[in-house]
C-alpha cells in the first residue's frame, strides 16, 4: 500500500478529517464544549446541537472518503498500471458507503441537530393544518364571518347568550382578533350601542391586541413609546368596560394582560388580579395572564410561577382546563431555559418528575366524566405541545389526532410558524410510535412520508 501516492495522501487526510469530526462531536456534547466556543445563547451553528451536527457530518464525510481511498489503494496494489480503474473503484466505494448508510445516518443527523425533537420522515399532507383560534366553536366562527361581512348582530347575540366565563373570553378574543384586520363592524356596533357591554369587552381586548402588534415578538418593543401609549388606551377601554359591567371578567383579563406590558408594580398587579378573582375565581386565561406576570421572563421567578400554577391546578374542578395551568408553567419554563441553554431545557422537559406532573394534571383535566367541552380543543393543543417537549410520542399521539382537526396558534407559535411546527411534530410522533396520530397502523409507501 503506497501511502506516498495521491490515494494514500487522500486516505491520510480523510482519516484526519474523520478524527477531527469525531472529537468535535464528542467535545461539543461534553462539559468541555466551551473550548470550541460553544455557547447556548449563540446562533445554532455555535450551540451544542449545531457543533455536534457539524462534527458528525465532518466525521461521516471523512470516513466515506477514507473507504474510497482504501479501495483505490487496494486495486492499485493488485493491478499494475490500473490508475483509472483504481480511482473508479475509490469513488464507487465511497458512493456505496453513503447509499448503504444514509437511511441510518440521515435520521441520526436530524436527531442530533434538533436535540431529539426532529424526524427524518416527511410530514403528510394532512399534517399541514391552518391554525384558527376559533377551534371547534362553530358558533363563533359564524359570528366572525358575519362580522367581517359587516354585520355585528350575530356577534352581539352570541356573546349575550354565552354564560360560561371561559367560553365568553375565548369568543371575545376571537372576535377581537378578527377586528385587528377589519374593525368597521365593531365601530358600527359601538356607534349604534356605545355602552353595550359586549362591544366594550371586544374593544378592550382589541386594544390590547393592537398594543402587542406594535410591540412585536422580540424581547425589546420595536417602538416603546407607541407601545406604552397603546397600552394606556387599552387600560382605559378595559376600565370603561368594567365600569359598565363589573361582573364581566373578560375586560379584567384584558387589564391583566396589559399589566406586564405596562410594567405595573406588584401592588397594582395584585389589585387587577383580585378584581378578576372576585368575579371569576377559576378563570382559565385570567390565570394564564397572571402566570405570565409571575414568570421569570417578566417580573417573577420560576419558583413563584410554579407555586401559583400548582395551587390553581390543585384546586381546579376536575374536568376543567384550569387543571392544566401547571402544564403551561412547564412549557413556559422550558422556553425560558431554551433561551439560555437548550441542554438544560431538554433536561427539564424530559425529567421524570416533569412528565409525572404533566400526566397528573392531564388526569385531573380528564376528570371522572371526561373533560369539559369548554377549552377542550385548546387543551389538546397544549398537551400535544407539552408531550412533544417531553419527548413522549405515545402520550402526545391522542392529542395530535385532535390537533389535526383543530389547530390553535398557541403554543405552537413558541417554536416557529404553527402550521410547519405542527406538521413536523405529527411526523415525529409517527416515527416514534409507528402509527398515525389517530392510532391506526402506519402506512408505508407513496404518501407515507417514509424514506
Amino acid at each position: 500500500m503506497d501511502l506516498d501516492s495521491v490515494a494514500g495522501t487522500v486516505l491520510i487526510g480523510a482519516l484526519a478529517l474523520a478524527l477531527i469530526g469525531s472529537l468535535t462531536y464528542a467535545v461539543a456534547g461534553s462539559r468541555a464544549a466551551f473550548l470550541l466556543g460553544v455557547r447556548e445563547e449563540a446562533p445554532w451553528w455555535f450551540r451544542r446541537a449545531g457543533a455536534r451536527t457539524q462534527g458528525l457530518v465532518v466525521a461521516y464525510v471523512g470516513a466515506a472518503v477514507a473507504v474510497g481511498a482504501l479501495a483505490s489503494l487496494g486495486v492499485s496494489a493488485v493491478l499494475d498500471d490500473a490508475r483509472t480503474l483504481s480511482w473508479t473503484a475509490g469513488w464507487v466505494s465511497a458512493v456505496l458507503v453513503v447509499a448503504a448508510t444514509m437511511n441510518r445516518f440521515g435520521p441520526l443527523v436530524v436527531k442530533v441537530a434538533s436535540d431529539g425533537r426532529g424526524t427524518w420522515d416527511e410530514p403528510e399532507e394532512a399534517d399541514f393544518v391552518e391554525p384558527d383560534d376559533a377551534l371547534d366553536d362553530v358558533d363563533v366562527r359564524a359570528a366572525r364571518e358575519a362580522a367581517l361581512a359587516g354585520d355585528w348582530r350575530p356577534a352581539a347575540h352570541l356573546l349575550a347568550a354565552t354564560t360560561d366565563h371561559d367560553a365568553r373570553y375565548r369568543r371575545v378574543s376571537v372576535l377581537a382578533n378578527a377586528a385587528l384586520w377589519r374593525s368597521a363592524w365593531l365601530d358600527a356596533w359601538l356607534r349604534d350601542n356605545p355602552r353595550d357591554q359586549h362591544a366594550l369587552a371586544v374593544r378592550a381586548q382589541l386594544a390590547v391586541g393592537r398594543a402587542w402588534e406594535i410591540r412585536g415578538g422580540e424581547w425589546t418593543p420595536k417602538s416603546p413609546e407607541r407601545f406604552l401609549d397603546a397600552l394606556a388606551d387599552a387600560e382605559e377601554c378595559a376600565r370603561e368596560a368594567i365600569a359598565v359591567t363589573p361582573s364581566d371578567p373578560s375586560p379584567h383579563v384584558s387589564l391583566l394582560t396589559a399589566a406586564r406590558g405596562q410594567q405595573v408594580d406588584r401592588d397594582e398587579f395584585d389589585r387587577r388580579l383580585a378584581g378578576l378573582l372576585a368575579v371569576a375565581p377559576d378563570h382559565l386565561e385570567g390565570h394564564e395572564a397572571a402566570l405570565q406576570y409571575k414568570a421569570a421572563k417578566w417580573f417573577g421567578s420560576a419558583d413563584e410561577m410554579f407555586a401559583f400554577a400548582r395551587e390553581a391546578s390543585a384546586r381546579a374542578t376536575p374536568g376543567t382546563a384550569l387543571a392544566l395551568l401547571v402544564v403551561v408553567a412547564h412549557v413556559e419554563h422550558v422556553l425560558m431555559l431554551t433561551s439560555r441553554s437548550p441542554k438544560l431545557a431538554n433536561k427539564h422537559a424530559e425529567n421524570p418528575a416533569t412528565r409525572a406532573e404533566i400526566a397528573a394534571a392531564e388526569a385531573r383535566w380528564r376528570g371522572p366524566d371526561g373533560p369539559s367541552p369548554v377549552g377542550r380543543s385548546r387543551a389538546h393543543n397544549l398537551l400535544a405541545f407539552a408531550w412533544w417537549l417531553a419527548e413522549d410520542a405515545d402520550a402526545a399521539r391522542e392529542h395530535l389526532a385532535h390537533t389535526r382537526e383543530h389547530l390553535s396558534s398557541w403554543p405552537w407559535e413558541y417554536a416557529d410558524e404553527p402550521t410547519t411546527v405542527h406538521a413536523q411534530v405529527q411526523a415525529w410522533a409517527r416515527a416514534r410510535t409507528g402509527s398515525t396520530a389517530d392510532g391506526g397502523a402506519r402506512s408505508v409507501g407513496k404518501g407515507s412520508g417514509a424514506r
